[in-house]
């Protein structure tokens, strides 16, 4: 099967706030897992970095489906590839805020502490996702085993 990844930026409509979000997550998650697309999101109030990988017609009906959503407005395309392999493999959509980004992670992969997706070249941006996501992965590991003490 052949695979795509492509990567994108774009802001949340005014009005849209964390109950609207966490809807499209949720809606996203269930979606992706049914059609084989994994990825990654990066939000912060200046905009989403999404990362979305699957098969190629999975993957750009839903980058039409996400261009036509009027809860995204300028949505741009940083990159779009074949690949190999999955980066997200183990996530039907990893999902991290700004705040919970380590600062030392920006200013290595950016020079800056600041994380604002409309101002990140495609590879720096997927350079940040993998990074965060790893950092994320660790964590719910960390938290899975503090709980099963």
């Amino acid at each position: 099967m052949s695979l795509v990844r492509l990567l994108y930026v774009s802001h949340l409509a005014k009005g849209c706030g964390p109950d609207e979000l966490g809807k499209i997550l949720e809606v996203s998650r269930r979606n992706n897992r049914k059609n084989g697309v994994t990825g990654a999101l990066c939000y912060s109030a200046r905009g989403f970095l999404q990362c979305l990988e699957g098969p190629a017609a999975a993957v750009n009906q839903l980058y039409r489906t996400i261009a036509r959503d009027d809860r995204h407005l300028d949505v741009t395309l940083l990159d779009y590839a074949d690949i190999q392999t999955r980066a997200f493999g183990d996530w039907s959509m990893a999902y991290v805020r700004e705040d919970e980004i380590d600062r030392k992670i920006l200013k290595r992969i950016r020079g800056a502490e600041s994380f604002d997706p409309f101002d990140m070249a495609a590879g720096e941006a997927m350079d940040l996702l993998k990074e965060v996501v790893r950092e994320r992965k660790e964590f719910l590991a960390r938290q899975q085993a503090a709980s099963e003490d």
